[in-house]
């Protein structure tokens, strides 16, 4: 049996939007620096006005992201979340997933043209100086 983080978001009034989290989640996924290839978000507003928002997949367990995919290259897990069938997504072109995720974490790769998800690896978490992430080992089912 593996072994993955559950991985979520605990203190979300920490985060100072330093990226971290971004960049580590980008360097895990795609060994690369991307921000815009990354599965943990965070908006700045620039202005100062109000704090920086710090967004990642919820791991639903029933996830509208695959059930809205035509091919059934989403599946649900059943500790929730989602996992991808690349191949079958590679036919699609709507990218009816992206829109169905309600929290708006579900990015499409503009690159490979398959979502970006998030793989708990934990990498948010182990990187973010500020304790926003909370993660824990437990067996994969």
């Amino acid at each position: 049996m593996s072994l993955r983080y559950r991985v979520e978001i605990r203190n979300p009034a920490r985060c100072i939007g330093c990226y971290s989290c971004v960049f580590a989640c980008s360097r895990h996924l795609f060994n690369a620096v991307d921000p815009k290839r990354t599965a943990v978000f965070v908006e700045v507003d620039r202005s100062g006005s109000r704090a920086p928002k710090v967004s990642m997949c919820r791991f639903c367990k029933e996830p509208e992201c695959a059930y809205a995919c035509p091919h059934g290259a989403l599946q649900p897990l059943p500790e929730g979340g989602i996992t991808l069938t690349p191949s079958k997504c590679a036919v699609c072109k709507t990218y009816d997933c992206v829109e169905a995720c309600q929290y708006k974490v579900l990015v499409l790769d503009e690159e490979k043209k398959v979502p970006i998800l998030c793989d708990r690896c934990g990498e948010c978490a182990k990187y973010c100086p500020h304790n926003v992430f909370w993660y824990t080992e437990a067996p994969a089912i």
